[in-house]
């Protein structure tokens, strides 16, 4: 038993130390994680900080046996609280980055990371209720004298082997990172979009928002203001990010653009997820011939298409891109007023 706990204290040990570091390395991604799991925005950036640094000290107190159960016992606690908010974000019908090692992986929350979570958790528990407190390297004493210079050569492969993939991982996230934040235009290919230039003719489309009525880019344009099309996904992390931006477009800014939202994704999740930010004009996507149409190869996206039918700008690519492009200012046609452009 004594070799379970020690073995399961060094493992946890582990975890928690990789977690914290990543996290702390990347807190601009930390923050956005957090924001994605809908923490109020006053409490993101210390918790960006706190989190991590509460994961070390957790690493730490498992690793001495005197600290080692109180270390458990937070594990428990703390894997708890991420289940939870996992959870409460499943239910939204959200599936934001789980941000378990910081930028090093890239992994949307979902019932693997709640099954991940529960095996940590047992872990933790089995420390807790193993016998006698015994510390992460406990397992060291219990080989043969002789065994021990092997032991020793074992211990610093393992090390190497860490640092090993500790660098690769971290190469991983800077990779994955630039695929996120490029916004290029793409090259047509088979199976592949094309990415419309700034003056080329927006392709029509005609569609049903969720109240049934009928939306197309001619009744967009029909006020004779500036029309844009917001891509979106209910599962995807960063458009939680720009939704309040898009519900404000479309209420208070609806005099300067008439902003249509369309959504991949089951009908239900899409519902959930304009009921919860206020969203109108909200057109389900059968299928991906619009976004190919558009030249749409992730979300969110955002295309802004002018009073005469030209694309005004290449499609806006990632959160902050999305977000600066639907909050530009925009001046007020003459003789235009609220009322005629009202959302249906």
């Amino acid at each position: 038993m004594d070799l379970a706990v020690s073995f399961s204290q060094l493992f946890l040990a582990a975890v928690f130390a990789v977690a914290g570091f990543a996290k702390l390395s990347d807190r601009a991604s930390s923050r956005k994680a957090i924001d994605a799991f809908h923490v109020p925005r006053r409490l993101a950036t210390p918790a960006a900080v706190a989190v991590p640094m509460v994961e070390l000290g957790v690493s730490a107190a498992l690793i001495a046996a005197p600290t080692a159960r109180a270390g458990a016992s937070a594990a428990v606690a703390l894997l708890t609280i991420f289940s939870a908010a996992i959870v409460r974000a499943l239910r939204l019908g959200s599936t934001p980055d789980c941000n378990c090692f910081g930028g090093l992986t890239q992994t949307q929350v979902g019932r693997g990371t709640l099954i991940r979570n529960a095996g940590l958790a047992a872990a933790a528990v089995l420390v807790i209720a193993g016998g006698r407190s015994v510390g992460a390297l406990h397992w060291l004493s219990l080989a043969a004298a002789a065994d021990r210079p092997l032991f020793a050569v074992l211990v610093s492969a393992l090390a190497g082997l860490g640092w090993f993939c500790w660098v690769l991982l971290r190469q991983n996230g800077r990779l994955l990172r630039r695929l996120d934040g490029y916004a290029g235009p793409v090259t047509p290919g088979k199976g592949g979009s094309t990415s419309l230039a700034a003056g080329a003719p927006a392709p029509d489309f005609d569609g049903h928002d969720l109240s049934g009525e009928p939306v197309s880019l001619a009744s967009l344009l029909a006020p004779g203001l500036p029309a844009a099309l917001f891509f979106t996904d209910p599962g995807c992390g960063a458009c939680e990010l720009v939704l309040a931006a898009v519900a404000e477009a479309q209420g208070r800014r609806a005099d300067q653009l008439t902003l249509a939202v369309l959504s991949a994704g089951s009908i239900d999740r899409i519902k959930r997820k304009a009921a919860e930010f206020g969203l109108d004009r909200v057109v389900p996507l059968d299928d991906d011939a619009l976004l190919d149409a558009y030249g749409i190869q992730g979300f969110p996206a955002f295309v802004e298409i002018d009073p005469d039918g030209s694309v005004a700008a290449g499609p806006a690519l990632g959160a902050d891109p999305v977000r600066a492009a639907i909050s530009r200012a925009r001046p007020a046609p003459s003789g235009a007023s609220r009322l005629d452009v009202a959302p249906r």
